[in-house]
């Protein structure tokens, strides 16, 4: 399931690097897109599931009796659903905490497009990798700041925008829960 997330935070952050322009008009429209496709696979990944178990003798069984069925619809919601709509929903109160912050701020903190796009990262990561990804971008902006101030001659160290570190950071995630965290017996734990 991880690798559409994936693939979608690449080309957002490739069409973020190489035509910012284009994303920056275009944004409101494709902002439904990642998150549509999501939900469709995992609507694919359950209707395969169900052809897993109806074809397996003992599952069969299991879907024929009473209640079966709704097991399966609950089996496939946890599974497929929840660490999306999970990730949907803490997305959202990210972009609201930062859209109120910028609104205070009157526009200082955050790009007119990067809401969205931190919005998209933080969803696409996925629940339990959201936890990950919020800790990802507080330990690389901390990174950015330090590695600034010790390049910068003055006592002022300047601001590091946090607009190019959203998707990567969602990819890095992404990858890293792929490869190693989704085999730790603590991703388990988190996971619903």
């Amino acid at each position: 399931m991880s690798i559409l997330p994936l693939a979608c935070v690449i080309s957002l952050f490739g069409a973020q690097i190489i035509k910012r322009s284009f994303l920056e008009k275009n944004l409101k429209k494709i902002f439904w897109i990642p998150i549509a496709a999501v939900f469709s696979l995992s609507i694919v990944f359950s209707v395969i599931q169900y052809g897993v178990w109806k074809n397996n003798a003992l599952m069969k069984i299991a879907l024929e009796n009473d209640g079966g069925f709704a097991a399966f619809l609950y089996s496939v919601f946890l599974r497929f659903f929840v660490p999306y709509l999970i990730s949907f929903a803490l997305a959202g109160v990210l972009a609201l905490l930062m859209a109120w912050i910028n609104k205070r701020s009157e526009g200082k903190f955050f790009e007119k497009e990067e809401i969205l796009i931190a919005f998209l990262a933080a969803f696409l990561a996925g629940f339990p990798g959201f936890i990950f990804f919020l800790l990802g971008i507080l330990f690389s902006y901390l990174a950015a700041h330090l590695i600034n101030a010790l390049f910068k001659k003055t006592a002022k160290s300047g601001v590091v925008p946090l607009y190019y570190f959203w998707l990567p950071v969602s990819a890095s995630v992404i990858l890293i829960s792929l490869i190693w965290l989704s085999k730790l017996e603590f991703w388990r734990l988190l996971s619903v």
